[in-house]
């Protein structure tokens, strides 16, 4: 795939929580993106003199967009967020990708456990089809666990439960580190997403776990796999670095 730099220009964007703003461009030259669900993009600008690179999992569904959408979470004083938070539609910005090995490969597994942090739940969102068709044709179930401080935090939530209801094979489960224990719906958890694996009845010999996200959350997650005897070839990460 060409890595070559390309501009984009704002089409829309819009707060989907109360920290994170989703935007959605189109590339100038009118070429289409071909990227494979669970990659990411390297946005280029300038801030205090200096070159800066920020990176973003790609969150367009396939088949139901042609723009390139990702969101991003604000940090304050962040350099990104001072750029992305501010952009005006019809704006543009240089980028190159796309990049990453966070994507479904050619296996079956018997299940997929994908573990995400706030916006690492978006490389799962443009995943949406290709596990549709896997769970119609090759019986693949699968777990997606998203855990956020809060539940206004909860990214695509109506996305994720509109898919499972269609899916009976795909569940969708929510944990909360600073939410009350109270009126919980039946998808909702109270806890750090990665205390989920206890209850999962993980099985090194079937599952494949993706983790994306908060680097802590990820290295917790990945030494509790390893304890349970999962290796290397059976967790795919991707860290989320915060200093945005």
């Amino acid at each position: 795939m060409s890595k070559e730099k390309f501009i984009l220009q704002l089409k829309w964007a819009e707060m989907i929580t109360p920290s994170v703003r989703h935007l959605a461009f189109e590339r100038v030259d009118g070429v289409r993106l071909d990227f494979i669900p669970g990659q990411f993009i390297t946005i280029h600008f300038e801030a205090e003199g200096k070159p800066v690179r920020r990176s973003y999992s790609i969150a367009t569904i396939p088949g139901a967009s042609d723009l390139i959408e990702f969101s991003a979470g604000h940090f304050p004083g962040g350099l990104a967020t001072e750029l992305l938070f501010n952009l005006e539609v019809g704006q543009q910005l240089e980028a190159t990708g796309p990049f990453g090995k966070l994507v479904l490969r050619e296996e079956k597994p018997a299940r997929y456990i994908f573990v995400a942090t706030s916006t690492g739940i978006t490389p799962f969102r443009s995943m949406m089809p290709e596990l549709a068709r896997r769970m119609e044709k090759e019986g693949l179930s699968v777990i997606q666990l998203l855990g956020v401080q809060k539940r206004v935090d909860l990214l695509y939530q109506d996305e994720f439960l509109k898919f499972a209801k269609q899916h009976p094979q795909y569940q969708f489960q929510a944990h909360f580190s600073r939410e009350s224990a109270e009126n919980l719906e039946s998808h909702e958890h109270i806890g750090y997403v990665q205390t989920a694996f206890e209850h999962l009845n993980l099985d090194p010999t079937k599952d494949v776990v993706y983790l994306c996200g908060n680097p802590n959350m990820i290295d917790e997650a990945f030494n509790k796999l390893k304890e349970l005897g999962f290796d290397s070839q059976n967790i795919r990460r991707e860290k989320y670095i915060s200093s945005n």
